[in-house]
């Protein structure tokens, strides 16, 4: 078995002895003969000598020492983090179905808990707008103004006419529409209420709705870093914005909507995907007929009649008047009821522990792992009576007197070091405690399939699952001590935002950009550091993956209570500028043709792949490095089967026009994005042509005599 090299020092003995020359003249300034013959330098070889040993044994250590040295020096390798899901549930109880906070739901084998409570009713929603079409009344025909008024005309008679939008049931269809709030004409979304055969309004009255909302948060390329705003810290993560939630009393009602309450709200004021919990009136409207076609403040009519028919109730969201103008409602692409947000984890019986020695460093083993962080509840039987004890991180801050423990999360143990410890004879027991996590967790849309609460309710996941990852390999929380040692967990340099990023679940890689505001970013600004972030994963652009707003978010949360207070954050998506690549390749006789082509294409991609472990070093291509021919054309001779190059085409893409250029020039905080690589054997074709394989061969079938 290989070595392990060393990772907390791995200097050498001339190193060693090096570095103690170099501090004679600190300590012995009147010490000045430096040579190999003198008895003091003898002296310090001899320690040199002592210190690489010493070094060299630190270094064939067991694991658990490892860990045990990680922890001395206050660094804790991340444990596995549990993926969350958004659920929407289903019933035909007239009376509704609780499902309390805890209950378990199942994707195959992976299970989830709830994280809160939620009341099922047998009620369906729907999102829908209002968008301004422009129109000339005049030059309408009566076919023409009918179908229009179908599909949304509120006030023909002025000229403004208006569309119903409806949000489709799957979100993550191709063709699944979604409302820009901002955007419509009143600045609100509509939610319609849809009865069932067995929905009975009078028993939701004086009740909870848990409505679920997705947004779209994903950044469209090209990616534009102005304004700076949308992307300081302080902004991404700000405190939510005021919202207005009320349900309409039907036409002509006075008051047409009555605002109701919000017991909760996930969603942080319709900023990202989460539950909003609205307690219903005591006496649910009753909605008598259509939506009036001239009132503005009635809902859009729908021009499904068949959705038409279902719907028992209307509800408006929107911001106040009063509100920040720069707060408008986002792109949602889903609304859904009964929903509720599930964690990846499973709930522990209450077990007992042992019993307390008296000694320090007593440890203790749970029956299962790995623990999710915070969720150990945890007491001691003092000669009071049973009492709860804090669980912290270390015990660096516990004095004496505190009745704290530490908590392995991997390895699933309780540990009392400093401060009180339970002594001889003392019962210890755990309540309860959550486990679970990892990247088993991060399950696709629709796998949750079943909920234990009821037979009664049906459960499904209109989302995928994200945010479960791995704990961190011991190796590389090994390689990382110098760096948590430095940064005790604070963003000084620019490094430290970098490092600190990629803890982030989610995030593949960041770069720090020292000095750089968006607004300027050509020239340096004092006191500021941009992090640009890369994603796992892109479904919609793998070859230059895009982060979306939520992923910024909770990176711009980690780091903003980590930075100084005199530094300005920002964290930001990717800027790429397009390119095209067209190869022409002479193939070696004896290898397949095509099976070459997808070679070389391949490999340049992954060549300029902004996502490790691509890249010319194996970390992404970097920031600011210009694009070369002459070095695609070095890569692409070395895949096996390639003769020589009959020629590569390297073009910058503006507006869908492919220019020729012999190298790319990018900006410090820019990256190339392959728009398509074209290999073909022979001549090169021009860059963004297709490649059409050439058809097959004609063959020649005999035919039977004719038979008289």
């Amino acid at each position: 078995m290989a070595l392990i090299s060393p990772i907390l020092d791995n200097r050498s003995f001339a190193q060693l002895r090096d570095e103690l020359v170099r501090r004679i003249p600190s300590y012995a300034p009147e010490w000045t003969d430096h040579n190999e013959s003198d008895p003091g330098i003898a002296l310090l070889e001899l320690f040199a000598y002592l210190g690489e040993s010493l070094i060299y044994r630190f270094n064939q250590i067991p694991d658990t020492t490892r860990i045990e040295f990680l922890r001395l020096l206050g660094v804790r390798p991340r444990p596995a983090l549990p993926s969350r899901v958004l659920l929407a549930a289903a019933t035909d109880d007239p009376k509704g179905v609780q499902v309390l906070q805890g209950s378990e739901a199942r994707a195959g084998s992976v299970p989830f808990q709830t994280e809160d409570e939620v009341y099922v009713w047998p009620l369906d929603v729907i999102g829908v707008g209002k968008t301004p079409v422009a129109k000339d009344p005049d030059a309408l025909s009566d076919s023409d103004a009918d179908a229009l008024s179908r599909a949304g005309v509120i006030d023909p008679a002025d000229g403004q006419f208006y569309e119903s939008v409806v949000l489709g049931a799957d979100p993550l269809a191709t063709d699944a529409p979604t409302i820009e709030v901002s955007a419509q004409a009143d600045g609100a979304l509509w939610i319609a209420l849809l009865g069932k055969a067995r929905t009975d309004l009078t028993e939701l009255a004086g009740h909870v709705l848990f409505l679920g909302i997705a947004f779209d948060e994903t950044i469209e390329p090209p990616v534009a870093l102005q304004p700076a705003a949308q992307y300081r810290s302080t902004g991404l993560d700000e405190d939510p914005p005021p919202m207005l939630w009320r349900i309409w009393n039907g036409p002509d009602a006075d008051p047409p909507l009555t605002e109701l309450a919000v017991l909760r709200d996930t969603t942080k004021g319709m900023a990202t995907t989460g539950v909003v919990e609205l307690a219903m009136p005591e006496t649910m409207p009753v909605i008598a007929g259509a939506p009036s076609g001239g009132d503005a403040d009635a809902p859009p009519p729908l021009n499904d009649d068949k959705l038409a028919a279902r719907v028992v109730g209307w509800l408006q969201v929107s911001r106040p008047q009063t509100a920040d103008i720069g707060n408008a409602i986002g792109r949602v692409r889903w609304v859904g009821s009964n929903a509720v947000s599930a964690v990846q984890s499973r709930a522990a019986a209450a077990e007992l522990l042992g019993t307390g020695t008296g000694d320090a460093g007593q440890g203790y083993p749970l029956s299962r792992r790995p623990v999710i962080a915070g969720s150990t509840v945890l007491e001691v039987e003092e000669p009071t009576g049973w009492t709860r004890w804090q669980e912290v991180d270390d015990f660096l801050a516990s004095t004496p007197a505190d009745r704290h423990y530490t908590v392995d999360y991997d390895a699933g143990t309780v540990s009392f070091g400093r401060g009180l410890v339970p002594q001889l004879g003392e019962r210890i027991r755990a309540l309860g405690y959550r486990y679970g996590g990892g990247v088993a967790g991060n399950v696709p849309a629709k796998a949750v399939t079943a909920l234990a609460a009821s037979g009664s309710i049906t459960v499904s996941n209109p989302l995928p699952a994200a945010g479960g990852a791995d704990r961190v390999p011991l190796p590389d929380a090994l390689d990382a001590i110098p760096a948590e040692v430095h940064r005790h967990d604070r963003a000084v340099i620019a490094q430290d935002f970098a490092d600190l990023a990629r803890a982030v679940s989610g995030v593949a890689r960041a770069e720090p950009l020292p000095l750089f505001h968006p607004d300027s970013p050509a020239e340096q600004a004092a006191g500021v550091v941009s992090v640009m972030v890369f994603p796992t994963s892109d479904l919609r652009n793998p070859d230059a993956p895009v982060p979306d707003l939520r992923l910024l978010r909770q990176v711009s949360g980690y780091l903003d209570e980590r930075r100084l207070i005199t530094t300005e954050l920002y964290v930001v998506p990717p800027v790429y500028v397009p390119i095209s690549v067209s190869v022409g390749v002479v193939v070696r006789t004896g290898y397949q043709v095509d099976a070459v082509r997808r070679w070389v294409e391949l490999i340049l991609k992954q060549y300029l792949s902004p996502v490790p472990p691509a890249g010319p070093d194996g970390t992404g291509w970097p920031l600011g490095r210009t694009v070369r021919r002459a070095e695609l054309e070095a890569v692409a001779v070395q895949v096996e089967g390639v003769d020589y190059l009959a020629g590569l085409i390297l073009a910058a893409v503006t507006g869908g026009t492919a220019t020729e250029q012999e190298l790319i020039e990018l900006e410090r905080w820019q990256l190339p994005a392959v728009v398509d690589v074209t290999v073909v054997a022979g001549p090169p074709l021009p860059p963004g042509t297709a490649y059409q394989p050439a058809p097959p061969p004609k063959m020649l079938v005999p035919l039977p005599p004719e038979v008289c």
